[in-house]
């Protein structure tokens, strides 16, 4: 299937909406529920002993601490993403009872923190967890805006899926814009335990 480039303002719009949506969204959300139910869709995927990388949510984010203290708990090896100035990612293990705050967003010069594994380590895992605003029916992903899981996910094994956490009622009806630098995912979790895997994947035009 052939799809028309993207463009950033059409993109910026759609973040716009997207972000409205999820203030909605989770105004009244259980997040215990949320994360319970995050956990359940998602830890069956991680074969024994497996690496996975998550990410420390934010508060409007669907939760990712239970996922984190899950997969700890059940002996996987769990790496969370440091934000490099230039906006590529390092990884450094998770600790459990982590969540996201504003050091999460804070973007590191490369070697300011320590003990990080370097953007390789996501070569390793077993399965990639991500953010996202949406997801459509191809696996087009609409991240915040600074291309940090595109460049990221260059890194992994091409045969290791990627799961997108969205809250119910994220997922895109309509195709979202994309371009050859985007990153497509394999599937998405919602905050309700639905797991949705897309197989169809959208080469963009020239």
């Amino acid at each position: 299937m052939t799809r028309a480039r993207g463009g950033e303002a059409a993109k910026r719009d759609l973040r716009h909406a997207a972000r409205a949506r999820r203030a909605r969204l989770t105004a009244g959300l259980d997040r215990d529920a949320a994360g319970r139910a995050i956990v359940d869709a998602v830890l069956p995927l991680v074969p024994d002993r497996g690496r996975v990388a998550v990410y420390e949510s934010l508060p409007t984010e669907p939760p990712t601490g239970p996922l984190i203290e899950a997969l700890l708990a059940a002996g996987h090896e769990v790496i969370v993403p440091v934000t490099l100035a230039d906006y590529s990612l390092d990884w450094r293990y998770a600790a459990a009872g982590a969540v996201g705050d504003a050091a999460t967003l804070t973007r590191h010069a490369p070697g300011d923190v320590t003990g990080t594994l370097g953007p390789e380590a996501l070569a390793s895992c077993s399965l990639v967890v991500t953010p996202g605003l949406a997801v459509d029916r191809h696996g087009v992903r609409l991240g915040q805006g600074g291309g940090c899981y595109d460049r990221a996910l260059a890194h992994r094994d091409p045969a290791v899926p990627v799961i997108t956490l969205l809250h119910e009622g994220e997922a895109s009806d309509v195709d979202l814009p994309c371009d050859h630098h985007d990153q497509l995912v394999d599937g998405y979790a919602t905050t309700t335990g639905r797991l949705v895997r897309l197989t169809e994947r959208p080469t963009p035009r020239d």
